[in-house]
Protein backbone atom coordinates (compact mmCIF):
# COMPACT_ATOMS: atom_id res chain seq x y z
CA UNK A 1 0.00 0.00 0.00
CA UNK A 2 2.66 2.50 1.01
CA UNK A 3 4.37 2.55 -2.41
CA UNK A 4 1.04 3.09 -4.14
CA UNK A 5 0.05 5.99 -1.91
CA UNK A 6 3.48 7.61 -2.36
CA UNK A 7 3.10 7.31 -6.13
CA UNK A 8 -0.32 8.96 -6.02
CA UNK A 9 1.07 11.73 -3.79
CA UNK A 10 3.79 12.47 -6.32
CA UNK A 11 1.21 12.69 -9.10
CA UNK A 12 -1.05 15.00 -7.09
CA UNK A 13 1.83 17.35 -6.18
CA UNK A 14 2.53 17.64 -9.93
CA UNK A 15 6.29 17.17 -9.56
CA UNK A 16 8.78 15.26 -7.47
CA UNK A 17 12.21 16.90 -7.29
CA UNK A 18 15.13 14.88 -8.62
CA UNK A 19 17.67 16.57 -6.32
CA UNK A 20 16.79 17.50 -2.75
CA UNK A 21 17.61 21.18 -2.01
CA UNK A 22 20.42 21.70 0.48
CA UNK A 23 18.30 24.09 2.56
CA UNK A 24 15.50 21.55 3.04
CA UNK A 25 15.01 19.73 6.34
CA UNK A 26 17.71 17.21 7.24
CA UNK A 27 15.49 14.48 8.64
CA UNK A 28 18.37 12.06 9.16
CA UNK A 29 20.02 14.36 11.69
CA UNK A 30 17.18 16.37 13.20
CA UNK A 31 14.19 14.02 13.46
CA UNK A 32 13.79 12.18 16.76
CA UNK A 33 11.79 8.96 16.36
CA UNK A 34 11.71 5.77 18.43
CA UNK A 35 13.63 2.79 17.10
CA UNK A 36 11.40 0.52 19.15
CA UNK A 37 8.37 0.71 21.42
CA UNK A 38 6.59 -1.95 23.45
CA UNK A 39 4.81 -3.44 20.45
CA UNK A 40 6.45 -1.88 17.39
CA UNK A 41 9.90 -1.68 15.81
CA UNK A 42 11.27 0.68 13.16
CA UNK A 43 12.21 -1.29 10.04
CA UNK A 44 12.78 1.31 7.29
CA UNK A 45 13.18 5.04 6.69
CA UNK A 46 13.19 7.11 3.54
CA UNK A 47 13.66 10.82 2.83
CA UNK A 48 12.03 11.97 -0.40
CA UNK A 49 13.83 14.23 -2.86
CA UNK A 50 10.72 16.40 -3.08
CA UNK A 51 10.82 18.49 0.15
CA UNK A 52 7.02 18.73 0.35
CA UNK A 53 6.82 14.92 0.72
CA UNK A 54 9.16 14.96 3.72
CA UNK A 55 10.12 11.56 5.11
CA UNK A 56 8.55 8.15 5.71
CA UNK A 57 9.21 5.71 8.54
CA UNK A 58 7.95 2.15 8.44
CA UNK A 59 7.12 0.26 11.64
CA UNK A 60 6.38 -3.42 12.15
CA UNK A 61 4.08 -4.93 14.74
CA UNK A 62 6.09 -7.44 16.79
CA UNK A 63 3.03 -9.64 17.24
CA UNK A 64 1.62 -9.31 13.71
CA UNK A 65 4.60 -8.65 11.38
CA UNK A 66 2.38 -8.42 8.29
CA UNK A 67 0.57 -5.37 9.65
CA UNK A 68 1.42 -2.19 7.75
CA UNK A 69 2.24 0.93 9.82
CA UNK A 70 3.68 3.88 7.92
CA UNK A 71 4.52 7.27 9.38
CA UNK A 72 4.93 10.36 7.21
CA UNK A 73 6.34 13.69 8.40
CA UNK A 74 6.21 16.59 5.95
CA UNK A 75 5.78 20.40 5.84
CA UNK A 76 2.41 22.10 6.14
CA UNK A 77 1.75 23.50 2.67
CA UNK A 78 0.76 26.97 3.81
CA UNK A 79 2.18 29.97 5.63
CA UNK A 80 -0.64 30.11 8.18
CA UNK A 81 -1.99 27.18 10.21
CA UNK A 82 -3.39 28.94 13.29
CA UNK A 83 -6.81 27.47 12.49
CA UNK A 84 -5.72 23.95 13.46
CA UNK A 85 -9.16 22.39 13.09
CA UNK A 86 -9.61 23.43 9.46
CA UNK A 87 -5.95 22.78 8.62
CA UNK A 88 -6.26 19.19 9.85
CA UNK A 89 -9.59 18.73 8.07
CA UNK A 90 -8.16 19.91 4.75
CA UNK A 91 -5.17 17.60 5.10
CA UNK A 92 -7.33 14.61 5.94
CA UNK A 93 -9.44 15.39 2.88
CA UNK A 94 -6.22 15.17 0.82
CA UNK A 95 -5.30 11.85 2.42
CA UNK A 96 -8.68 10.36 1.51
CA UNK A 97 -8.39 11.83 -2.00
CA UNK A 98 -5.05 10.03 -2.44
CA UNK A 99 -6.66 6.74 -1.42
CA UNK A 100 -9.60 7.32 -3.75
CA UNK A 101 -7.13 8.01 -6.57
CA UNK A 102 -5.46 4.67 -5.85
CA UNK A 103 -8.89 3.02 -6.18
CA UNK A 104 -9.65 4.98 -9.36
CA UNK A 105 -6.32 3.95 -10.91
CA UNK A 106 -7.16 0.32 -10.22
CA UNK A 107 -4.66 -0.44 -7.45
CA UNK A 108 -7.61 -1.35 -5.22
CA UNK A 109 -11.10 -2.54 -6.04
CA UNK A 110 -12.98 -0.32 -3.60
CA UNK A 111 -13.10 1.30 -0.19
CA UNK A 112 -15.95 1.51 2.28
CA UNK A 113 -17.45 4.75 3.51
CA UNK A 114 -15.04 6.72 5.67
CA UNK A 115 -15.82 7.56 9.30
CA UNK A 116 -13.93 10.48 10.83
CA UNK A 117 -13.41 11.57 14.43
CA UNK A 118 -11.11 13.61 16.62
CA UNK A 119 -8.29 11.64 18.18
CA UNK A 120 -6.09 12.59 21.11
CA UNK A 121 -2.86 11.05 22.39
CA UNK A 122 -1.67 12.07 25.87
CA UNK A 123 1.94 13.04 26.48
CA UNK A 124 2.53 13.97 30.10
CA UNK A 125 0.38 17.00 30.86
CA UNK A 126 -0.22 17.69 27.16
CA UNK A 127 -2.37 16.00 24.55
CA UNK A 128 -1.69 15.65 20.85
CA UNK A 129 -4.99 16.45 19.17
CA UNK A 130 -5.61 15.29 15.63
CA UNK A 131 -8.02 13.54 13.31
CA UNK A 132 -8.62 9.84 12.71
CA UNK A 133 -10.22 8.32 9.63
CA UNK A 134 -11.38 4.69 9.44
CA UNK A 135 -12.43 2.62 6.43
CA UNK A 136 -11.82 -0.72 4.74
CA UNK A 137 -9.98 -1.29 1.48
CA UNK A 138 -10.64 -4.26 -0.79
CA UNK A 139 -7.86 -5.44 -3.06
CA UNK A 140 -8.34 -6.67 -6.61
CA UNK A 141 -8.14 -10.25 -5.35
CA UNK A 142 -10.97 -9.57 -2.86
CA UNK A 143 -8.81 -9.29 0.29
CA UNK A 144 -10.16 -6.83 2.88
CA UNK A 145 -7.79 -4.51 4.74
CA UNK A 146 -8.80 -2.70 7.92
CA UNK A 147 -7.38 0.79 7.40
CA UNK A 148 -6.90 4.00 9.34
CA UNK A 149 -5.37 7.39 8.67
CA UNK A 150 -4.31 9.82 11.42
CA UNK A 151 -3.19 13.43 10.99
CA UNK A 152 -1.53 15.66 13.60
CA UNK A 153 0.53 18.85 13.59
CA UNK A 154 3.80 19.59 15.35
CA UNK A 155 5.80 22.79 14.71
CA UNK A 156 5.45 23.45 10.95
CA UNK A 157 4.94 19.80 10.03
CA UNK A 158 2.12 17.36 9.48
CA UNK A 159 2.47 13.97 11.14
CA UNK A 160 0.49 11.34 9.28
CA UNK A 161 0.02 7.69 10.18
CA UNK A 162 -1.34 5.16 7.68
CA UNK A 163 -2.14 1.76 9.12
CA UNK A 164 -3.48 -1.25 7.31
CA UNK A 165 -4.21 -4.76 8.55
CA UNK A 166 -4.88 -7.81 6.40
CA UNK A 167 -8.20 -9.28 7.62
CA UNK A 168 -6.90 -12.81 6.94
CA UNK A 169 -3.88 -12.49 9.21
CA UNK A 170 -4.92 -10.33 12.14
CA UNK A 171 -7.89 -9.36 14.25
CA UNK A 172 -9.99 -6.40 13.02
CA UNK A 173 -8.23 -3.83 15.19
CA UNK A 174 -7.33 -0.22 14.47
CA UNK A 175 -3.97 1.54 14.45
CA UNK A 176 -4.68 3.41 17.70
CA UNK A 177 -2.07 1.51 19.69
CA UNK A 178 0.72 2.18 17.23
CA UNK A 179 -0.07 5.91 17.20
CA UNK A 180 -0.31 5.99 21.00
CA UNK A 181 3.13 4.39 21.37
CA UNK A 182 5.03 6.17 18.59
CA UNK A 183 3.61 9.71 18.47
CA UNK A 184 4.61 10.86 21.99
CA UNK A 185 8.23 9.88 21.24
CA UNK A 186 8.45 12.02 18.10
CA UNK A 187 10.23 15.37 17.94
CA UNK A 188 10.05 16.87 14.48
CA UNK A 189 12.66 19.28 13.08
CA UNK A 190 12.21 23.04 13.13
CA UNK A 191 11.17 24.94 10.02
CA UNK A 192 13.81 24.69 7.30
CA UNK A 193 15.25 27.64 5.40
CA UNK A 194 13.74 26.16 2.25
CA UNK A 195 10.20 26.20 3.68
CA UNK A 196 10.71 29.60 5.34
CA UNK A 197 11.59 31.18 1.99
CA UNK A 198 8.78 29.33 0.24
CA UNK A 199 6.21 30.52 2.76
CA UNK A 200 7.44 34.12 2.59
CA UNK A 201 7.08 34.03 -1.21
CA UNK A 202 3.63 32.45 -0.88
CA UNK A 203 2.45 35.10 1.58
CA UNK A 204 3.78 37.89 -0.64
CA UNK A 205 2.04 36.44 -3.68
CA UNK A 206 -1.27 36.08 -1.86
CA UNK A 207 -0.98 39.67 -0.56
CA UNK A 208 -0.17 40.96 -4.05
CA UNK A 209 -3.17 39.13 -5.51
CA UNK A 210 -5.49 40.58 -2.86
CA UNK A 211 -4.19 44.10 -3.48
CA UNK A 212 -4.67 43.62 -7.21
CA UNK A 213 -8.27 42.55 -6.68
CA UNK A 214 -8.94 45.49 -4.36
CA UNK A 215 -7.53 47.95 -6.89
CA UNK A 216 -9.61 46.41 -9.67
CA UNK A 217 -12.73 46.58 -7.50
CA UNK A 218 -12.02 50.23 -6.64
CA UNK A 219 -11.58 51.11 -10.33
CA UNK A 220 -14.79 49.30 -11.27
CA UNK A 221 -16.63 51.06 -8.45
CA UNK A 222 -15.33 54.42 -9.63
CA UNK A 223 -16.36 53.72 -13.22
CA UNK A 224 -19.87 52.75 -12.09
CA UNK A 225 -20.33 55.93 -10.07
CA UNK A 226 -19.33 58.00 -13.07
Amino acid sequence: MKKIIILIACVLTASCASVRPGTATNYELSLVAPEETKNFVLTARKVFDEPMLGTMLEYTNKQYPDDNIDLYIYPIDHYDWEDAENTLKREMDKVIAEIDSAVEYGYYASRTEESRETFGVPQGEKTFNGLKSSFELKSKDEVTYHSNAYVFMQKDKFIKFRTSFDSRATVPWSGDQSVAEILPELIVPDESEYMKELRIAHRQQVTANIMKLLIQAAKQGGATSD
